[in-house]
């Protein structure tokens, strides 16, 4: 079985870094509702940081099964947003522990 692994990094309490890899292979491509989720959390998340913050405040990598964002300019906005994406990702651990693990 293969699962999404979130890895955050943290400095005194604030996020620094994300790392998520893999595929949850829940289910066949376009019927995987866990990759799904992960995908329109990251996605969205990332976006409103775009659109809200300033452009500067994380630099990221997307590929398919692949995501990196690190922080380069901190804010309390910054990692209110952050936040918010690691509850929603694991909301989703909760509900499908098998198929995504968050260290």
């Amino acid at each position: 079985m293969t699962m999404i692994s979130v890895k955050i990094t943290f400095k005194n309490e604030d996020v620094i870094s994300l790392l998520i890899q893999g595929h949850a292979n829940q289910n066949d491509y376009g019927k995987d509702i866990v990759c799904a989720g992960v995908s329109t959390i990251v996605y969205g998340s990332i976006n409103a940081i775009d659109k809200i913050l300033t452009k500067d405040c994380v630099n990221f990598e997307l590929k398919e099964g692949y995501t990196f964002l690190e922080v380069t300019k901190n804010s309390k906005e910054l990692q209110t947003m952050l936040n918010m994406m690691i509850i929603q990702l694991k909301t989703l651990e909760e509900s499908y522990p098998e198929y995504i693990k968050i260290k």
